[in-house]
């Protein structure tokens, strides 16, 4: 028997570009039973759009929400057992959800997710009738946010259990619901790129300096939780300081560079920094060219 799953789109004056999200979920290989459009706060006629050219999903009005806000309303209205989401300006690859199915007929898994690249003009590469697919931990998720929103199918129980998204993390609101979720079910991620990921100048995540803020917010609610020592748990913390020192200086945005490098200073960290520099920054750098050279984000 088919898993039911829930598609949950939020939009916020996305008429652009919610056409073509629309359009992969409707050449899914998988049934789907429902798609739950939330048009959070849109000024562009984004409602209409869906009610004229895609009357089989629902639309969801909410006043300007936040990513945070819209997701839950989205899924607090959704009828099935699984939950898909997909943002607006992503896509997925015909076989997304037949893919994460096969995974999560396991009762014991609480969330799949995928890889996924960058926007491109070639066709979608086959996918391999073995796909490959590994177990995600708490502790490996505290260490980066591993998953891209719209690859991730989560069991809607599990997503109540754990009370949904925090709008007071906007910015990190997913890394957080990953972490909580990982602390009472099994997460795994299929090694394959099944989303294509649009990166949009605009989008909500690329004030970086807030999204660096915000992510303090978010581990420190996972600060007792974290399975690791004192000493490693402040090597890790130092480690996100280091990567968005890194990401401000790539940026030419030297200011904010130097806020990060004070802000090293006064919490006392230089110590631990050779050992974040070792343990988890050039091992990242590494993995991060690899991944650019191949097209991944």
């Amino acid at each position: 028997m088919a898993l039911a799953i829930s598609v949950v789109i939020p939009a916020h004056n996305a008429a652009a570009t919610l056409g073509d999200a629309l359009d992969s979920v409707a050449a899914q290989c998988y049934p789907v039973a429902e798609t739950i459009v939330v048009d959070d706060g849109s000024t562009d006629g984004t409602g209409a759009m869906v009610r004229e050219r895609y009357p089989w999903a629902r639309v969801i009005a909410t006043p300007g929400l936040g990513p945070s806000g819209a997701r839950n309303a989205g899924i607090a209205a959704a009828q099935g057992e699984f939950v898909a989401l997909l943002d607006a300006d992503d896509v997925w690859h015909p076989e997304k959800l037949a893919r994460q199915a096969a995974v999560a007929t396991d009762a014991a898994v609480a969330l799949v997710a995928a890889d996924w690249v960058r926007e491109k003009g070639q066709p979608w590469p086959p996918v391999p009738e073995a796909v490959p697919s590994r177990p995600v931990a708490y502790g490996d998720l505290l260490v980066l946010n591993r998953f891209q929103t719209s690859t991730v199918l989560v069991r809607r129980a599990v997503w109540a259990a754990v009370g949904g998204f925090d709008p007071s993390v906007d910015g990190a609101e997913d890394w957080d619901l990953w972490l909580r979720v990982a602390r009472v079910g099994r997460v795994v991620k299929i090694d394959w790129p099944l989303v294509v990921y649009r990166d949009v100048p605009t989008g909500y995540s690329k004030d970086v300096w807030r999204v660096y803020e915000t992510m303090w917010r978010m581990l420190e609610k996972h600060r007792e939780s974290a399975p690791f020592g004192p000493k490693a748990r402040e090597v890790l913390w130092t480690w996100h300081h280091l990567r968005f020192w890194v990401a401000f200086a790539l940026a030419g945005d030297w200011e904010r560079a130097e806020a990060v490098r004070r802000r090293i200073g006064a919490e006392r960290r230089w110590r631990w920094v050779p050992a974040a520099t070792r343990r988890y920054l050039l091992p990242f750098l590494w993995q991060r060219g690899r991944r650019r050279l191949g097209g991944r984000t």
